[in-house]
C-alpha cells in the first residue's frame, strides 16, 4: 500500500468512531432535549455553509437549506418527514444525478472517440 493510503485507512478508522460518537451524543439531546437539539443541528449547518469557498456558494447553500426547512416544515409527524425526505431525494435523483450521470456516460462512451 502507498503511504497515502495507509494514512487514509487509518483516518477513516478515526473519523468513523468520531461519527459515532457525534451521533450518539445527538440521539441522547434528541431524546432529552429538543430545544438543544435543534440548535445544535442549525450551527452544525451553518458551520457547513460557512465553509463553502466563495460567497455565491455560500448563497445557494442557505438557499437550498430553507428551501428544505420550508418544505419539511409542515410534515407534522416523523414518519411525514420521514417520506418526504425519500420523496425529496429521490425525485433530485431522478431530476439532477440521473441524468447528469447519463450525459457523463454518453461522452465516455462516444463512439470514435
Amino acid at each position: 500500500m502507498e503511504p497515502t493510503t495507509v494514512s487514509w485507512e487509518s483516518e477513516k478508522e478515526k473519523r468513523e468512531q468520531e461519527a459515532l460518537e457525534r451521533h450518539s451524543r445527538l440521539a441522547k439531546l434528541f431524546r432529552e432535549d429538543r430545544f438543544s437539539f435543534e440548535r445544535e443541528r442549525r450551527r452544525m449547518i451553518e458551520e457547513v455553509i460557512e465553509s463553502a469557498e466563495d460567497d455565491d456558494r455560500k448563497a445557494r447553500l442557505r438557499a437550498f437549506q430553507e428551501g428544505w426547512n420550508r418544505r419539511m416544515k409542515n410534515a407534522g409527524s416523523r414518519q411525514n418527514r420521514f417520506v418526504l425526505a425519500r420523496a425529496f431525494f429521490w425525485e433530485h435523483f431522478h431530476g439532477v444525478w440521473q441524468p447528469a450521470i447519463e450525459e457523463l456516460n454518453r461522452v465516455l462512451n462516444r463512439p470514435g472517440d
